[in-house]
């Protein structure tokens, strides 16, 4: 992503020198055409990137519904799927963060299970 709001920074400053306004003395044509395609294909990454993400995190959620607690499998998707905190969910629950920890390391024991044969 900042690959992407380089090249993004780096065409908008460019731009104005290929538009009829005269900006400067010098016209880069070929810096320009090179930071488009680089802003380009920094969107097409991020674009295949995002893609291979959702599928893994499809993945991930298919395997957690089938635990049987469904507060470890919420505690795990919360953690590793929506990046909570421990220390939040402690507050959020009105609990200790001890009490979060073991419940962690019990639902990765039973995510454990699950996935090996």
């Amino acid at each position: 992503m900042r690959k992407q709001e380089l090249c993004k920074g780096m065409a908008q400053r460019i731009t104005p020198s290929l538009s009829s306004d005269r900006v400067s003395h010098t016209r880069n044509i070929t810096a320009s055409e090179d930071a488009i395609i680089r802003l380009m294909e920094a969107e097409n990454e991020i674009e295949r990137l995002t893609s291979q993400y959702e599928e893994i995190v499809c993945e991930i959620s298919a395997v957690l519904s089938s635990m049987e607690n469904p507060l470890d499998e919420k505690l795990l998707a919360d953690h590793y799927l929506k990046h909570v905190s421990f220390e939040t969910m402690a507050a959020k629950e009105h609990v200790t963060k001890d009490c979060v920890y073991k419940r962690h390391s019990r639902a990765l024991d039973e995510l454990e299970t699950l996935l090996v044969p």
